[in-house]
């Protein structure tokens, strides 16, 4: 039985600060592959606990935000799911039932479902409204990389070290359809907006689509020559975005065909999220979050602050979340105009921190 490849675990973690006094630095000086706009985003560490002080913080590498906006449920490699009160600013709770590396999480649409998975070959539904306690335990023949629920929250997608995309009933765990994958390294999965798509790839640098309906395959094409860690489609579901490990973004057209990539260097890209119409969030192997801007196809940002891999992104409200292998999870505040005190879709020069959630 083959499992997803383990990483070792990274000791360097920063302290906890408060909202008030920590501000990402952002460079601004012209590089080989943008002009960097001025801006600056608020963020706030979050540092993931130990059982006791000789331990080794978790590495984070998969984050989901509750759609209320109000936790944040955090897995890495130490096989316990942690839920973070964004409002109180603590831990709240510790889902233990892993046995191996959680690889993904995922709430439900609705909010009252938190699925997670991930190493030991198990995909586990947690009730939310009774103290997140186990309802459904479905077993798969490999380990899981991601688990995706439909916009309408009744089918659950899970993808991983097997040549299958599994459809799972998440009010039974039953599994209502099984897709033939491009490859059996999975790793990158997504649903169209409107739930009638499905995307995912892996290993080989394919994508394919499929009828979420039917099951028919409607697309296969190479998007990259590397492995593909993530992707998103745009809110509109006119696009797909996908993010390799090749060291390229690449945006493509659905209707069109019109494709075009995004440079990051020498960084491995491990993660995507849209943060609006058209501003992307990457995350990637030399520690920085980049936001782009789509229609110009150019980046206009840059956040630092951690000190290991950015593996994973969530985007809610005005609140960009990222987490790491440097056992930690940053959650960058977008921020309001000077001028008209009204939310930015980009960021830009005269700016102020949202104020917190109270």
């Amino acid at each position: 039985m083959s499992q997803l490849a383990r990483m070792p675990r990274v000791t360097a973690f920063g302290s906890l600060v408060a909202w008030s006094c920590l501000w990402s630095t952002l460079v601004v000086t012209p590089t080989a592959f943008s002009q960097f706009e001025v801006s600056s985003w608020a963020s706030e560490a979050i540092n993931l606990p130990t059982t006791n002080p000789n331990e080794r913080p978790p590495v984070a590498t998969s984050i989901a935000l509750h759609p209320n906006g109000t936790t944040l449920a955090i897995a890495g490699d130490d096989h316990v799911v942690y839920l973070w009160d964004l409002r109180a600013q603590r831990f709240t709770k510790q889902l233990r039932g892993h046995r191996d590396w959680v690889r993904t999480v995922s709430y439900s649409p609705n909010g009252k479902v938190l699925a997670s998975a991930g190493n030991d070959d198990h995909v586990i539904l947690w009730d939310a409204d009774r103290a997140n306690s186990i309802r459904t335990t479905i077993k798969v023949s490999e380990a899981v990389a991601t688990v995706r629920f439909s916009p309408d929250g009744s089918q659950l997608a899970a993808i991983g070290f097997d040549k299958v995309l599994r459809l799972f009933d998440p009010a039974s765990g039953a599994v209502i359809r099984e897709l033939d994958c491009p490859c059996v390294d999975m790793r990158a999965l997504a649903w169209s907006p409107d739930g009638q798509v499905i995307a995912a790839a892996g290993r080989n640098g394919k994508v394919r689509r499929w009828n979420a309906t039917t099951g028919r395959t409607l697309q296969e094409f190479v998007s990259h020559q590397q492995r593909i860690r993530d992707l998103a489609f745009s809110p509109d579901g006119e696009q797909l975005v996908t993010a390799s490990e090749d060291r390229t973004i690449r945006v493509t057209h659905l209707t069109s065909g019109d494709e075009f990539a995004l440079q990051t260097g020498n960084a491995k890209v491990m993660a995507v999220v849209f943060c609006g119409a058209d501003l992307l969030a990457s995350g990637g192997s030399d520690n920085t979050v980049r936001i782009w801007n789509l229609k110009e196809r150019t980046e206009t940002a840059r956040l630092t602050g951690h000190t290991g891999s950015v593996a994973a992104l969530a985007y809610g409200g005005e609140l960009l979340v990222s987490a790491g292998y440097d056992a930690t999870v940053r959650v960058w505040t977008r921020e309001r105009s000077v001028a008209n005190n009204a939310p930015n879709t980009t960021p830009r020069v005269g700016a102020l921190p949202l104020p917190r959630i109270e």
